[in-house]
């Protein structure tokens, strides 16, 4: 089996390829890349500022410079190991890439390595995913991640249904799909600027995954009267979520910025969140972790940059045991992670002793429609 090309598309784009060499949209997007290169931590986040920002861009130019900026990133071992050593030739390559060149000439070494440089991950992830899945399936995981992610919105169930949502995004011009593993989802059709959507601003959706649609929906009990606490809230999809059912929230995050935003979209959603540090025992404590981010690998490609895959597995731990302090007798908690690393995803129930596991799943691209997400969710005794 080629592991080396799996990832590789079946068809080449020569008009796509014709136009991402005219200099102004290489430039652009070898601007891009650098930019990101800057800030790998948060090259995400820094690479969506500069398309913002990249007012010169036309509307047929960005969706271009898009697909060289992400396309580099997603193959850059791939494109190394086939001769790129600088920021333009690895345009160049992945120009190549895209007319359909399958580098015929590179020889392939051991499994691990192969995957590893398909799809630009570290060699223990590679290795990992190997044992787990076997060489066939882990194609059609490698496939996967290699797409790009639909844009999937939840549908605030507090004031409509997604059926209505559907009706009122399609008078603005947006179609979409229902999400068939997430019962408030619903898939845009189109990718389009959300403030410019009057749903949007009237807080009738957020955007949220089906994964974590998903988690939200396994945990037991949540419902009026419910008190929820969201430790690790960021910006608050998943309390906003679970306040739509009814549930009493709280939510908290070390990071003092990010609540600010957290507060500004639980005001659009009219949504009743108290933002305050953990004191009072609740009835559900979730803990949505900081992890390595890969399930996020087909969404976000320059996750990629600095992987570290075990980085915070200690803090994992420590944040399980921590938030199980705030869980009442005969409560629930919910431990998540967007990662695909099996280390994250298999911690055992807090060290306190008297937990019994309740549901624990691991969501993959290639099999669950949705991005890489795992969860446990334990209840303590009464």
């Amino acid at each position: 089996m080629d592991l080396l090309r799996s990832t590789l598309p079946e068809d080449g784009d020569e008009e796509l390829a014709e136009r991402a060499r005219r200099p102004f949209l290489r430039d652009a997007a070898l601007e891009a890349l650098a930019h990101g290169r800057e800030q790998k931590s948060g090259a995400a986040k820094a690479l969506a500022r500069w398309f913002r920002q990249a007012r010169r861009l036309g509307s047929r130019d960005r969706p271009v410079v898009s697909e060289a900026v992400y396309g580099m990133i997603r193959y850059e071992h791939l494109l190394i190991r086939a001769g790129a050593r600088s920021p333009e030739d690895l345009h160049e390559y992945w120009c190549r890439l895209v007319s359909g060149d399958r580098f015929d000439d590179l020889v392939g070494t051991t499994p691990e390595e192969d995957l590893s440089t398909a799809l630009s991950i570290p060699f223990l992830l590679a290795q990992q995913w190997l044992t787990q899945w076997g060489q066939e399936e882990v194609v059609k995981l490698a496939q996967a991640l290699m797409q790009r992610a639909p844009v999937t919105v939840r549908a605030n169930h507090a004031r409509l249904d997604r059926d209505e949502l559907a009706r009122r995004l399609e008078v603005e011009g947006v179609p979409s799909l229902p999400c068939a593993v997430a019962p408030h989802g619903l898939h845009l059709g189109k990718r389009v600027a959300l403030g410019n959507l009057d749903t949007y601003r009237a807080g009738d959706f957020e955007v949220q995954d089906a994964s974590s649609q998903r988690f939200v929906a396994a945990i037991p009990d949540l419902g009026t009267g419910v008190r929820v606490l969201d430790l690790c809230a960021g910006a608050g999809g998943k309390s906003l979520a679970i306040a739509a059912t009814g549930a009493s929230v709280q939510a908290w995050d070390i990071r003092p910025q990010i609540l600010k935003e957290l507060r500004r979209r639980a005001q659009k959603a009219s949504a009743e969140i108290h933002i305050a540090p953990p004191e009072e025992l609740a009835d559900v404590v979730v803990v949505d972790a900081p992890c390595s981010g890969t399930g996020r690998l087909r969404r976000e490609p320059a996750l990629r940059w600095g992987l570290e895959i075990l980085a915070r597995v200690d803090l994992q731990r420590e944040l399980i045991d921590e938030a199980a302090h705030f869980v009442r007798p005969g409560g629930l908690l919910a431990y998540a992670t967007c990662s695909l690393v099996a280390e994250e995803n298999e911690h055992a129930a807090p060290n306190d002793g008297g937990w019994t596991e309740v549901d624990r799943q691991i969501l993959w691209p290639h099999t669950d429609e949705c991005d890489g997400f795992g969860w446990v969710i334990w209840r303590r005794a009464q």
